[in-house]
């Protein structure tokens, strides 16, 4: 609720040293117009008359009460509240502080305009109190705000990180819009995945309108922890990509990739093959589909990938004391970036990809054929 945020944001500069009750008394002082005639009565919204201090306590703490927004909407007074900010004993340096404080919650705030800025924010937190449809709207101005500012900022990479597909677990909406005439526009909000934490890139991620709409205006703790936990997934794939850029795969391996792509079923009836290592390097109580694939991919093509290298580089057209290097550079530098088997398994299978640009499934394969011929993972510690 803005009004509570904003009476969090200022109680610093207004009455640091005093208790709940006594700043929130004085705040409905500030903010109404209170006959002299009426102190300490229940007509007094500030008095014990009205409310108790285990009431403002709750009020502060949680959320003000209808009944009291209304009450002080109904005396709001705001010549008297602006006099009470500059007042005497108010010096240039907590005008400046309280300036900063309200900050986040608006733009263009100064010592000079402090008094005036600071009424609108918690008037407008009082209408809000009121009426609940009113912070609705703010919510969405707010979001979408910062979503322009990140979309400036991040967007391009936020886009690339989450393959023009909305972050949100479970929604598979593409982020651009596409015409006609083959020309595409960016079509998506940057939404911060944690508040509290600030619009850092760790933080934010693409997602597309709905999701953003009903994320921004309520989100479960466990919705949020799933959010992060695909954002920290793109992260892993960043990071995995700007590793593999660092390094070339000769184009040799197209050809091995090629040879899969033509490969007819009769080849393979005598060159099954019984790995020996997968056990050792993948474990299974983690990554059970990961050993399946691989096992299934070595038994069936490890014996033809090998001819294949082994025809290649008789023919002098494949390196391959060059290729196993370089896979082993790729899968260290991967590891030591904290990535798990299966992202590292997925990086660089998608790096063959985009060399050879055929199928990925060929991809893989290749990457099991390494796995076990122990370029790519070391033996499990026991």
């Amino acid at each position: 609720m803005l009004f509570n945020e904003v009476i969090h944001a200022v109680r610093p500069y207004l009455m640091k040293d005093a208790d709940v009750p006594n700043f929130m008394r004085n705040l409905i002082q500030m903010l109404c117009n209170i006959p002299e005639d009426e102190w300490y009565t229940k007509r007094d919204p500030s008095s014990e008359e009205s409310y108790k201090d285990g009431s403002l306590r709750k009020f502060y703490t949680k959320q003000l009460s209808k009944k009291l927004a209304k009450k002080i909407l109904s005396r709001l007074t705001r010549d008297n509240f602006i006099e009470s900010i500059y007042s005497c004993n108010r010096s240039d340096v907590v005008l400046d502080g309280l300036a900063q404080a309200i900050t986040p919650f608006t733009e263009g705030v100064t010592k000079d305009n402090v008094g005036e800025v600071l009424f609108d924010l918690l008037k407008r937190g009082l209408e809000e109190l009121v009426d609940p449809a009113l912070e609705i709207t703010r919510q969405k101005e707010e979001a979408q705000y910062k979503s322009n500012l990140l979309k400036g900022k991040y967007g391009s990479g936020l886009l690339e990180d989450c393959n023009n597909t909305c972050s949100m677990p479970g929604c598979s909406h593409h982020l651009q819009k596409f015409a006609d005439n083959g020309i595409s526009t960016p079509d998506y909000e940057v939404l911060i995945i944690n508040e509290r934490k600030g619009a850092s890139f760790s933080n934010i991620c693409a997602v597309c309108h709905d999701c953003f709409e009903k994320y921004i205006l309520k989100h479960s703790a466990s919705e949020r922890k799933e959010l992060q936990a695909v954002k920290d997934l793109q992260t892993g794939t960043r990071e995995a990509r700007k590793t593999l850029s660092e390094i070339n795969i000769d184009k040799g391996i197209e050809m091995v990739v090629e040879s899969l792509v033509n490969l007819k079923p009769s080849t393979l009836s005598s060159l099954n093959y019984e790995p020996t290592f997968i056990a050792n390097k993948i474990d299974e109580s983690k990554n059970l589909f990961l050993a399946d694939t691989v096992k299934l991919y070595v038994t069936k093509y490890f014996f033809y990938i090998k001819q294949t290298m082994q025809n290649l580089s008789r023919q002098k057209q494949y390196s391959d004391e060059l290729i196993r290097a370089e896979i082993k550079t790729i899968y260290n530098r991967l590891e030591a970036k904290g990535l798990s088997q299966l992202e590292i398994y997925e990086s660089m299978s998608k790096q063959i990809h985009n060399l050879t640009k055929q199928e990925l499934i060929y991809c893989n394969i290749v990457i099991c054929y390494f796995i076990q011929s122990c370029e790519v993972f070391h033996d499990i510690t026991k």
